[in-house]
Parts: C-alpha cells; sequence; structure tokens
C-alpha cells in the first residue's frame, strides 16, 4: 500500500501541513524541518499525488524542451544541462525534437497544452506566432533570432567573434577563411547571421584584410560540410593561414580535411571553432575554439521560464551569456612557437 502524506508526517514528528509545504516547495519551514521532512519521505517511499497538486494549484509541475535535433551535439549538451536544471527545480521535463529548420516547433507547443511552459531554440516560427504562442503560456526562446517580446537566452557572440579574431591576429594570421557564413537565397542559421557581421567589424578593427574568396557558406554546420568546405578552399587556390569555423563540427571536419590534404594545423593553417563541445577537447589536434557557459545557459534558461510562470506581467528579460576563449593545439600547438596572447 503506498505511503500518505499522513504517513510522513507521522515519521518525521510534525503535521501534515508542514510535509505539504515541503513536498510543494512552499516558505515557512525551517532548514532542519525541511531535511527531516525529506529524510521521512524517502523513508517511506512517499510520492506526492501530482494530480491533485495539478488542479489546486493550476500547474502540471512538467515544462516543455524543444531544440532543432539532438545528433547535433551543441543541442544534445544544452538538452543535457536544461534537463539536469529542471530536475533541481522539480520538474519534470517533456522533450521535443522540431528539425534543423524549426519545421515542428508550432506542432510540438500546440501537442502540449498541459505544459507550464516551455523553452524552445527558435529556428522557424515567424515572429507573430512566437508573440501568439508566448501570449498562450510561458515560453523562453534560445538562440540568436531576437524577439523584442519574449524571455531570450543567448550567447554573446560578438564578443566571442572578436576573441577569436583577436588570438589570430596576435599570432601573426593576416589570411583567414571563414566557413559557415550566410548563403545568399538559402536558409540561414540565425548564428550565422550574426557571427558574419561580427566577422566583418572585428576583421576591419584590426586591419585584417577579408578576401570574399575565403568565405564558404554552409546551410548545416555538421563535421561533413566542414569537410567540405575545405576542399572548396583549397581548390579555388586561394592562400590562406587561418580558419575561422562558425562551430565546432564544421571545425572538426576542417582539421579532418586539412590533415587528409597534407596541410599541417597549426604550423600550416591555424583552426578555430565555436561551441566547445566535448569532443573538440580529445580530438587530435584539439580544438581551440570559443566557449560559453552552458551551465549557466541552462540555469538561466529554466529560471526565466520559472519566473514567467510565476509572474505572467512581468518585464521581458534577455540574458546574454559571456563566451571565453579556449587556445588549444589547433592554433598554439604544433613544432612553431606561436604567442598565447
Amino acid at each position: 500500500m503506498a505511503a500518505t502524506l499522513l504517513d510522513v508526517a507521522a515519521l518525521a514528528g510534525v503535521s501534515p501541513k508542514t510535509v505539504s509545504r515541503v513536498v510543494n516547495g512552499e516558505p515557512g519551514v525551517s532548514p532542519t524541518t525541511r531535511e527531516r521532512v525529506l529524510d521521512a519521505v524517502a523513508r517511506a517511499g512517499y510520492a506526492p499525488n501530482t494530480s491533485a497538486r495539478s488542479l489546486r494549484t493550476g500547474r502540471s509541475g512538467a515544462i516543455g524542451l524543444a531544440v532543432p535535433e539532438l545528433n547535433q551535439p551543441f543541442f544534445a549538451e544544452i538538452a543535457d544541462r536544461i534537463a539536469a536544471e529542471a530536475r533541481r527545480h522539480d520538474l519534470a521535463l517533456v522533450l521535443g525534437v522540431t528539425g534543423e529548420r524549426g519545421q515542428g516547433e508550432a506542432d510540438f507547443l500546440s501537442r502540449h497544452p498541459e505544459l507550464d511552459g516551455t523553452i524552445m531554440y527558435w529556428q522557424g516560427m515567424e515572429p507573430e506566432q512566437i508573440t501568439a504562442a508566448a501570449a498562450q503560456r510561458p515560453l523562453v526562446l534560445l538562440g540568436e533570432r531576437q524577439h523584442d517580446g519574449v524571455d531570450r537566452v543567448t550567447m554573446d557572440n560578438e564578443r566571442g567573434i572578436g576573441l577569436v579574431v583577436s588570438h589570430l591576429h596576435a599570432l601573426g594570421r593576416r589570411r583567414i577563411a571563414v566557413l559557415g557564413t550566410p548563403a545568399a537565397g538559402a536558409w540561414t542559421h540565425a548564428a550565422s547571421r550574426v557571427r558574419a557581421a561580427a566577422l566583418r567589424v572585428a576583421m576591419e578593427d584590426r586591419d585584417l584584410p577579408l578576401d570574399e574568396r575565403l568565405l564558404v557558406s554552409a546551410t548545416e554546420w555538421r563535421r561533413v560540410d566542414g569537410a567540405t568546405a575545405i576542399r572548396t578552399l583549397l581548390a579555388r587556390r586561394v592562400p590562406f593561414d587561418a580558419v575561422i569555423a562558425f562551430n565546432d563540427g564544421l571545425a572538426l571536419g576542417a582539421l579532418h580535411e586539412l590533415a587528409a590534404a597534407g596541410v599541417r594545423v597549426p604550423d600550416d593553417v591555424a583552426v578555430t571553432g565555436f561551441d566547445n563541445l566535448e569532443i573538440s577537447r580529445y580530438n587530435s589536434p584539439a580544438l581551440t575554439t570559443i566557449s560559453p557557459t552552458l551551465s549557466a545557459y541552462g540555469a538561466d534558461a529554466v529560471a526565466l521560464l520559472h519566473a514567467r510562470i510565476d509572474t505572467p506581467s512581468a518585464p521581458v528579460r534577455t540574458v546574454v551569456e559571456d563566451v571565453a576563449l579556449l587556445a588549444r593545439d589547433s592554433t598554439v600547438g604544433g613544432e612553431g612557437r606561436w604567442p598565447t596572447a
């Protein structure tokens, strides 16, 4: 027979009301008493009646997370961080995969009216659709697409690109190729547009030439696309001594293809990425990359949604996560002696 709230109260030596406050995360309970109640909950094997709580509070205790895909490590790592943060807040998580271009975003939102709110990496829906969705249920957006009416978490792309360009400039690199720039007339990642614009500013600020022949567009940002982009560059026979890839997937593919072509990294060409995927650290050579703090990314996304659920009329907020440059073998290793500035 399942343990009841009364069983937990008797075991902990407190009132049923105190147990109710603890299991529902309400204030007004001392840390010592809260710990004693939680210990009794564990020993009794008590499971709160979430259906009853939903009827009482009007909340399900579940939130949604919609990401474009999980076979891209960046989205998988974000999902893992947000899932851990949701557990910390005692929230169930419903995960949805919406397609690389966000084709399934509207469908995910419409299929889950029971959710208290949703965190979504925004790729596909029109801005007016986002406005309407946020008016119906709390919504937090992730990524580079901007929306003035909805809470959002993004990363400091401009600073990240500036750090990469400064790093390569300090190494004496002048002929910089770029992978992942927007493709004319084709669907493009919002991050591509933001990072390409930041790149032009950073290059100009440092009086570095930007040869249009060294810009390679890529609609998708996987390792195979990075390898294809390097083959395109090599076929153009335009000299380059550095590669800025707009994500780690492109950079890892580039490293593979450069090695296949007999190009030494970083002695002949320095390579940088963006996102700091776990695999990038253990690649050979280890990849220099821009690192957002993904733990903060996940924590802030859940915190924004939690606040929006509690106070629907609160002012809209955008949180911009800081980034850092992690200099590794793909720019500062090899036989050459490169400065580390």
